[in-house]
């Protein structure tokens, strides 16, 4: 089996795929929380047997945990792979400077144009909210990078002295309507719900700058957040909600470059 390890800024994601193509399961932790060779290996510990795992992909924002990871399947004998703007891709980057761009987008986006060739707009709601654009013909055009929702928050919360923190979740947006009655939901609506004009603008536009129509276009949202703002946004027309995405594209690339070989 392959494991597929999505390394992001606030948390890391990880996806156990069978040979099938099949994610059979998936956990996550706190990225902070991984510093040391015996932090990683507690972790995996817990949720799988090394001698299950023969293969991993690995998708990193986080320079410095690299070494920990590596050392780790150096030490178990699992073949590893990185995703960079170097791999071999399905996709051609229109970029200034691909050696830059994160893994995480550059798997979101192949993964996209894998699915099928038509015009993309990739929505990952995580630390931070990136949307990504690819034409039809595989070209990947560029994106949006945003402050994620708990970004938001906590910037407001460290620039000012009376203000509390507030935490986005499902129970707590449910309770707010767009005029807050106390300083709480007035701060978590600001938040929630200028997060989803944003993107709701952001999008709008980008149908207007490439001159296309939301018919023709196909929008995934995913993200650790893509379940927060599915609903909020209305998105019509064709899109897919899938948290696990990235993971998919993760594992789509380890076959393309490495495959039965």
């Amino acid at each position: 089996m392959l494991l597929a390890c999505d390394i992001g800024n606030s948390s890391s994601n990880f996806g156990i795929f069978d040979e099938k193509n099949n994610i059979v399961k998936t956990f996550k932790v706190n990225t902070a929380k991984i510093s040391s060779l015996n932090d990683l290996k507690r972790l995996f510990a817990k949720n799988f047997s090394p001698k299950e795992i023969n293969n991993a992909s690995i998708s990193s924002v986080v320079p410095s945990a690299d070494p920990i990871y590596k050392e780790f399947f150096d030490k178990m004998k699992i073949n590893s792979f990185y995703i960079s703007s170097k791999i071999k891709l399905n996709i051609r980057i229109c970029l200034e400077n691909s050696n830059k761009l994160g893994s995480d987008r550059i798997a979101n986006v192949s993964y996209a144009f894998f699915t099928g060739q038509k015009f993309h707009i990739i929505v990952d709601s995580g630390t931070a909210l990136t949307i990504d654009v690819m034409d039809k013909r595989g070209h990947f055009l560029g994106g949006i990078i945003f402050p994620g929702l708990s970004m938001l928050t906590n910037s407001l919360y460290q620039s000012t002295e009376k203000l509390p923190i507030v935490e986005a979740t499902k129970k707590n947006i449910k309770k707010i309507g767009i005029i807050g009655t106390n300083t709480e939901n007035s701060i978590l609506s600001g938040i929630y719900f200028g997060y989803i004009y944003s993107i709701k603008g952001f999008i709008d536009n980008i149908y207007k700058y490439y001159n296309c129509t939301p018919e023709d276009a196909n929008i995934i949202i995913t993200g650790g957040n893509c379940n927060l703002i599915t609903d909020a946004l209305n998105l019509k027309y064709q899109n897919k909600i899938d948290k696990f995405w990235t993971l998919k594209g993760i594992k789509y690339l380890y076959d393309l470059n490495i495959g039965d070989k």
